[in-house]
């Protein structure tokens, strides 16, 4: 499994969140998944790109 940080960003806030993954591939569609349910929490639109890896 290895951890991977992606950065995400609406007009006004920018945060990294930690996803645990085993490939960058699901780590890019749990990152999605995230951006998508918190952009109707949020009621704006996020942006996200990859940040970081390291492996556990």
């Amino acid at each position: 499994m290895r951890i991977y940080r992606f950065l995400f960003e609406t007009t006004t806030r920018q945060w990294i969140e930690i996803i645990k993954a085993p490939s960058m591939f699901e780590a890019a569609k749990q990152a999605k998944q995230l951006a998508l349910k918190r952009s109707k929490s949020m009621s704006m639109p996020i942006s996200f790109s990859f940040h970081h890896a390291t492996s556990k």
